[in-house]
């Protein structure tokens, strides 16, 4: 009897509501690789990823990208992810300006 309740258990258990597969690695390195050859920087695009990774679902994210380049541009979730390229920005270092590489300006 105890075995037969467990099974009705587990077979309700598998009839709720299943858990949203999360981003696999690939996810974070496809991105952080395409991001990365766009802006020429890393830790940009490390810290935008880890943003969306903790804000955005999975099937947001999916849905997006198989959206046009149009339809992407005007989408809400494209600007949320741009506002997370300008907070990560604000928040890195600036790279130091050598005097040197400079160009000179004629007087």
């Amino acid at each position: 009897m105890r075995a037969l309740m467990a099974l009705a258990l587990l077979a309700l258990a598998a009839c709720g509501p299943q858990a949203e597969p999360g981003y696999t690695p690939e996810y974070s390195f496809g991105f952080t690789q395409s991001c990365t050859a766009r802006s020429g920087s890393h830790e940009l695009c490390t810290c935008i990823w880890e943003k969306i990774e903790a804000n955005v679902s999975r099937a947001d994210f999916d849905a997006l990208e198989r959206m046009t380049p149009a339809e992407r541009d005007v989408h809400p979730l494209n600007a949320q992810i741009q506002g997370y390229a300008v907070e990560c920005a604000a928040t890195l270092p600036q790279p130091a300006i050598n005097p040197a590489v400079e160009p000179q300006t004629a007087p």
